[in-house]
């Protein structure tokens, strides 16, 4: 409706501050709520399993630095492989490749250690997932 002025009076509005979102924000948050509602996957938290192909991802590129350890949460041991890596490396740097065997031993064998540990983490995980009870997630 126009006044005497000729303005124009779009009708009641909410004023939200400063802090408004803007109409594409807006849209976003909406387009992204949808996408998520369409695929139960997308909406899940992760499950806590471990898998082998990321242990052995790890294990390949970070494993001087005790990554795969740290993926199965034997976070002391990685901690340990780690330094004994820096120390390793230096020392190879200085004193010659050899001084790197062990360090390429330990690392060879974690290799076949890994599916256990992997396992053995699924499994205490689902154990505490039948121990705790349901959470329920309420959907807007």
């Amino acid at each position: 409706m126009s006044d005497a002025h000729g303005s124009h009076d779009p009708g009641p509005s909410i004023d939200h501050g400063s802090n408004a979102p803007g109409h594409a924000q807006m849209m976003h948050d909406q387009r992204h709520r949808e996408f998520m509602e369409s695929d139960p996957a997308y909406s899940k938290p992760w499950d806590g399993n471990r898998t082998l192909v990321i242990g052995y991802a790890l294990w390949l590129f970070l494993g001087w630095a005790g990554g795969h350890r740290l993926y199965v949460g034997r976070w002391k041991s990685a901690l340990g492989m780690a330094a004994a890596g820096f120390v390793t490396w230096i020392m190879t740097s200085l004193l010659g490749p050899y001084l790197g065997v062990p360090m390429t031993i330990w690392w060879i064998v974690d290799a076949f250690l890994i599916p256990g540990w992997i396992r053995v983490k699924n499994e205490e995980n689902a154990a505490r997932k039948a121990a705790q009870p349901p959470v329920l997630v309420e959907t807007v």
